[in-house]
């Protein structure tokens, strides 16, 4: 997979491989009717930083393809910039203060 930033090999195998196993039970119990964000889309995989520039590889579960992050305050999903599909961002980059 090539780095959405640089081009370079910057995306983490390992995670990417253990990120589409976990997201499986996601799919696996997903509740399209629910209120709650987290049980409605899948998080967002955290799949590296790049070399160069140091930003944050994300990988779509739908697509399956690495995109920069790009998540705006107050914000708890984005789409993906290749599929459009609805993703929730990491709890890590949810900050409300």
């Amino acid at each position: 997979m090539e780095c959405p930033y640089c081009g370079g090999d910057c995306v983490n195998k390992s995670a990417v491989e253990i990120y589409l196993d976990m997201v499986e039970m996601f799919f696996k119990y997903k509740d399209e009717d629910s209120e709650v964000t987290y049980r409605k889309y899948p998080t967002v995989g955290e799949v590296g930083e790049c070399k160069k520039t140091h930003g944050r590889i994300w990988l779509c579960p739908y697509c399956k393809k690495p995109f920069k992050e790009n998540y705006k305050l107050k914000e708890v999903t984005i789409q993906c910039p290749n599929c459009k599909k609805t993703l929730c961002i990491p709890a890590t980059n949810r900050t409300f203060c």
